[in-house]
């Protein structure tokens, strides 16, 4: 069985965030997924939605595994989530997919 090691950050990512955005497909999200989304409500105001769990013949959504930060036409927003990303350590971020076929209107982040 494996265990969740909860960091301080992640811990503050889950806190309740006063900036509430939709959440579609919150409900089966794996632990790092849900910190991760929680930390992104709680930081990027600009997100206008995130999306998580939903059917896809690739395995990343449906096993709760990856979430798509939506940020609209905001690519400059979208740049500064995808870089935090692929700098963060908080979250076993596996890959983060932005400005690359079908990925220009979100920010798409895949944990462990």
């Amino acid at each position: 069985m494996k265990t969740a090691v909860i960091t301080t950050a992640m811990a503050i990512a889950l806190a309740p965030s006063a900036n509430a955005l939709p959440l579609v497909g919150g409900g089966g999200l794996r632990p790092n997924a849900s910190a991760l989304a929680s930390y992104i409500m709680n930081n990027y105001p600009g997100v206008q939605s995130i999306g998580g769990v939903r059917r896809d013949p690739l395995p990343d959504h449906p096993s709760g595994h990856a979430i798509d930060i939506m940020i609209g036409s905001n690519m400059g927003l979208g740049d500064t989530i995808a870089s935090d990303m692929r700098s963060n350590v908080d979250f076993g971020i596996k890959y983060v997919l932005w400005r690359v076929k079908d990925h220009f209107n979100h920010v798409h982040v895949t944990v462990f």
